[in-house]
């Protein structure tokens, strides 16, 4: 009986600690720059992945993938998506999941 509880605590106390989440995220939009900018408010560092997006005025949807990005307790990270001077940006957006590190 001892050991189901232990693996019982042992379970709930990994999978309430090891998952993906979506961070708090802001974004800006220039003529050639799309920027998805990934915040951290916690008091612990995470690591990212994802995809960010950008489309254009003729409507092409351009994106960089970025995978591990750690990102520390109080800082931020961007996530770039570049067009040319003739074709620009209109919008952006990213799917991102973040996990806490160990």
């Amino acid at each position: 009986m001892k050991k189901l509880i232990f693996l019982a605590l042992l379970f709930l106390t990994l999978t309430t600690s090891v998952f993906a989440f979506i961070p708090q995220m802001s974004f800006f939009v220039n003529r050639e720059v799309a920027t998805a900018r990934v915040w951290n408010y916690s008091e612990r560092a995470f690591i990212c992945s994802g995809t960010a997006f950008g489309r254009t005025y003729n409507g092409v949807v351009l994106n960089s993938w970025f995978n591990q990005i750690n990102v520390a307790p109080g800082m931020y990270a961007d996530v770039f998506v570049y067009s040319n001077f003739y074709d620009p940006f209109v919008n952006n957006w990213a799917e991102v999941d973040c996990q806490f590190s160990w």
